[in-house]
């Protein structure tokens, strides 16, 4: 039986209760909400598409520039009506686009191939069905899963294809030219050594948004590039809303204070770099890290940062409450309705976690496609099928439903129009030259709970001789659940 999430989960727990009984105070409730959150991987630094630049100022000058050559049609040894399955935990648009991909393909493909649509409520349900289908003998032929799942399950001896074979096939593979459209910081994210366990799905961009407009009225020219400058414009915000006429806004003004994973893990990547997952481990008192949390210690109790009762920052965002909030980019379509809302009419940006001496941090995380089972017709019928999934039309329409990073230029060059529409989704664009995709390491889900924690924490410290206790009392907690 699989049990890598439900015994992670189960250990945390174990832990939390155990240090609550000696007076710790982590937050049970956070961690169980974080160790469903999904997690994506990857084993090689990420290094810039060399042609983003240039894509981002291109349009597309006609239809054969923005599509793949068409499949070369494979040998007759693949029987026609084929059916395959596929589980994925997705719902939203992100579904919705899914079941759209795939009914085009049922009705039009040239093999008479049908895929067969299965939903699993989350992610966590999914790898439940995953294990106990792996027991029962009952497993999907394609899956959709964080990129740490795929690794959990090819370590536990599932059956996940190397579809290395299938990219470099003449006949229904992909030629150089096509696979080089994909964005290194994607495309290298599901191998394991030099076996290819997945294909990039989906994926999504952790970033600070940032109102361009109430800065310059701030006296505010240029995006914060350090942790001093992020925290003259925070503070000079907060001043701001303190010494106006209206009294609703007093105490608020600069960054939205999260407890979200990835929103402390970018804060502490700022002031760590590469020391915060060196060696394939979580070290939360890798030199940086003190700093970082008295940084933000300082942030809050000097109200240069404050804690809103709303549950999304949208609104306090469009209404000059916050000039900075954590978020991703999947959050821009929603802000963007919360400005037409509110009669917003100011600039707005998503923009790096700054940093002193290391570059500036943008995680990126997401979902992977994967082939599974041991029949080789169904298996070249899945990978059919994913190529079409990840042709530039459909990866497009993707980033239409969804506000998805694209995986490939050939996709930015298809969205000149969505471009111009969602100007922040395109200013988003320019930091995947620096983005980096989430640990491929067995204590990320873990150390993501802890993180998450450790903001919770930092909101009620007393003064800041506590940090390096609470650091400390972290990585025990990582160390022993792993």
């Amino acid at each position: 039986m699989i049990n890598y999430r439900r015994k992670l989960q189960t250990e945390i727990v174990g832990k939390i209760n155990a240090m609550r009984k000696s007076n710790r105070i982590f937050s049970l409730a956070l961690i169980l909400a974080l160790l469903f959150l999904p997690a994506c991987s990857a084993v090689e630094q990420p290094t810039a598409a060399p042609t983003l630049e240039q894509s981002l100022k291109s349009t597309p000058t006609s239809a054969a520039t923005l599509t793949p050559p068409a499949f070369i049609t494979p040998t007759a040894e693949l029987p026609q009506g084929i059916h395959v399955s596929f589980w994925h935990p997705w719902t939203g648009d992100l579904a919705a686009w899914l079941e759209a991909a795939v009914l085009k393909f049922n009705q039009s493909n040239q093999w008479d191939i049908t895929v067969d649509l299965q939903i699993h409520a989350d992610d966590l349900v999914l790898y439940d069905d995953i294990a106990s289908g792996a027991v029962e003998g009952v497993l999907p032929d394609i899956v959709a899963a964080p990129g740490a799942y795929l690794r959990a399950w090819y370590d536990d001896g599932l059956p996940l294809r190397d579809l290395t074979s299938y990219i470099d096939s003449p006949a229904v593979g992909w030629s150089a030219s096509q696979v080089n459209t994909f964005f290194p910081v994607f495309w290298k994210a599901d191998l394991d050594g030099s076996v290819r366990l997945g294909l990039p799905a989906y994926r999504i961009g952790y970033y600070l948004f940032y109102n361009r407009s109430w800065a310059r009225d701030l006296g505010f020219e240029e995006r914060p590039q350090t942790s001093q400058e992020f925290r003259d414009q925070a503070c000079a915000a907060a001043k701001a809303n303190l010494a106006d006429d209206v009294t609703k806004n007093n105490g608020t003004g600069g960054w939205v204070f999260s407890t979200d994973s990835l929103a402390m893990l970018s804060w502490l990547k700022a002031f760590t770099g590469e020391n915060l997952n060196a060696n394939d481990a979580i070290n939360f008192q890798a030199e940086g890290a003190q700093t970082a949390m008295e940084y933000l210690y300082d942030l809050y109790n000097q109200d240069c940062a404050w804690a809103g009762k709303q549950p999304t920052p949208y609104q306090y965002f469009s209404e000059r409450y916050a000039l900075f909030y954590s978020g991703t980019s999947r959050d821009i379509f929603l802000q963007e309705k919360e400005n037409r809302t509110g009669g917003s009419q100011d600039d707005w940006e998503l923009i790096a976690y700054p940093s002193d001496q290391y570059r500036p941090v943008v995680w990126v995380d997401g979902y992977s496609y994967a082939l599974l089972g041991v029949d080789e017709d169904q298996a070249l019928a899945g990978w059919l099928f994913l190529r079409y999934l990840l042709e530039t039309e459909n990866q497009a329409a993707l980033v239409e439903a969804t506000g998805a990073l694209p995986l490939s230029n050939s996709v930015i060059s298809a969205l000149a129009d969505y471009r111009t529409d969602h100007p922040a989704w395109e200013q988003a664009l320019e930091n995947l030259a620096m983005a980096q995709p989430v640990p491929a390491i067995s204590s990320w889900p873990a150390a993501q709970a802890v993180s998450s924690d450790l903001a919770w924490q930092l909101k009620f410290l007393a003064s800041k001789e506590s940090i390096p206790g609470l650091l400390s009392e972290a990585q025990t907690i990582l160390q022993e659940d792993n």
